[in-house]
């Protein structure tokens, strides 16, 4: 009897040891390690989409602990919205959308440029210069969106009245390329990738003016102006520094490969749904100026392409030019 009770006692004995070094749900370093932040990166469709086909596709670990969720938002409308709503805690945005968000909800910071000016004056009509467009009909995406804001800035600092301009807006670039290829509109102010995309379809169709080489030309800038900005929720950025250093890192590696790659980069951004076809995504790169470069190498670019817009229309940024703090740059 006492034998059975012996064997009794060392099996109990045996299971609590067991039991008190196994990594149970009280245990609070498991706890830590199960812990899992989410994190919510939106980019609107096209070039910014491009940009993080690399990301999007292969989902690498930017830093343990931490999950990256990719969205493409189909239009303007959406990406404004996930970013107004501060749903978004990192998001590519038009440069001018970075300053609105600043200006009126004072929760995220520019962290850096994801593209320049890929915007351009496309025709099939006899048009050499901008000053002859007046009098013409100009198809253009959005009515106060950036190309909108970019094409009329520049021909205010021409002292070309953009009034004498009939401007045929349409939701987006995806609506303005069929226009432009059937001839129904035949100027028109086209972003890349879907400018390569109409020329495939209108052989005819001409470049008449990068928007990006005119901006350097009445700017005296070096790299044209901030299309695309890459910003980050201001709460997230001083409380994740780390994980936003390596996602940068991550994405300026992405959009490297993109240039280098542009055969894979089609695969790759027709499994993201990109709407333009992949084999015109990496035709369109030539043109695209599509590349990252940190804030701190931007800031004066920045200053200038919104002290411009302001002069055009403030309510273009929120109702002002946004002070030194909208832009993160390390002490």
């Amino acid at each position: 009897m006492k034998k059975y009770i012996s064997i009794i006692l060392l099996v109990v004995l045996t299971m609590v040891v067991l039991v008190g070094c196994s990594p149970g749900k009280d245990n609070p370093k498991n706890k830590e390690l199960s812990v899992v932040k989410q994190v919510k990166v939106a980019v609107p469709d096209g070039l910014p989409a491009v940009a993080i086909a690399k990301l999007a596709n292969e989902n690498p670990e930017i830093k343990e602990g931490y999950e990256t969720v990719y969205s493409i938002e189909k239009t303007p409308e959406a990406i404004s919205t996930r970013v107004m709503k501060k749903d978004a805690d990192i998001a590519i945005v038009p440069s001018n959308m970075a300053a609105i968000a600043y200006n009126k909800t004072s929760s995220y910071n520019i962290v850096g440029t994801v593209g320049m000016g890929s915007l351009y004056l496309v025709s099939t009509e006899n048009i050499k210069d901008y000053s002859d467009l007046v009098g013409k009909e100009v198809g253009c995406t959005g009515k106060g969106l950036t190309p909108d804001i970019t094409i009329k800035s520049l021909l205010l600092q021409k002292d070309i009245n953009y009034s004498d301009i009939k401007f045929n807006y349409v939701s987006s670039a995806s609506e303005l390329v069929p226009l432009l290829a059937t001839g129904k509109v035949k100027t028109g102010i086209v972003p890349e990738p879907a400018l390569s995309a109409l020329m495939s379809k209108n052989p005819d169709i001409k470049i008449i003016k990068s928007l990006n080489d005119s901006w350097k030309e009445v700017s005296g800038s070096k790299d044209g102006y901030p299309q695309s900005t890459l910003i980050v929720k201001s709460e997230f950025l001083r409380d994740n520094k780390d994980f936003v250093d390596s996602f940068v890192g991550q994405l300026s590696n992405s959009i490297d490969w993109a240039n280098k790659n542009p055969e894979e980069l089609g695969a790759y951004s027709e499994k993201i749904k990109i709407s333009t076809e992949s084999k015109i995504i990496g035709k369109s790169l030539e043109r695209a100026n599509l590349k990252y470069i940190p804030v701190k190498d931007m800031i004066k670019d920045y200053k200038n392409y919104y002290e411009k817009l302001a002069n055009f229309d403030d309510k273009t940024l929120g109702g002002k030019v946004p002070d030194e703090a909208i832009y993160f740059v390390e002490k």
